[in-house]
């Protein structure tokens, strides 16, 4: 499990709150943020995005509307989260270890 999914998953629901800040840290999470949804912008996983972290709905909602599994919804939002995590430690913004 990724130790920083939390951390992660409260920058991707505060989005909008990061692009507002003046804080430099937060603006650099806020650039990564962005790029993760620009890349997945009219993907499955864009909108497995936007359902959970701008539309903040239930997961059993995510998954009807996705048409896909517990598993699958699971897997892509790990995958996201560790993606995001690379980045954050590419631009350390966090420590890998």
């Amino acid at each position: 499990m990724n130790k920083y999914r939390e951390n992660i998953e409260g920058y991707l629901y505060d989005r909008r709150e990061l692009q507002a800040s003046k804080d430099p840290i937060e603006q650099q999470w806020s650039v990564i943020v962005e790029k993760t949804f620009t890349k997945y912008e009219g993907t499955e996983m864009g909108k497995l995005l936007h359902l959970k972290y701008e539309m903040r709905l239930p997961e059993q909602q995510i998954f009807e509307r996705l048409n896909v599994e517990k598993t699958t919804y699971y897997v892509w939002r790990n995958r996201l989260v560790n993606e995001i995590t690379l980045q954050a430690a590419y631009q350390r913004l966090i420590k890998p270890f």
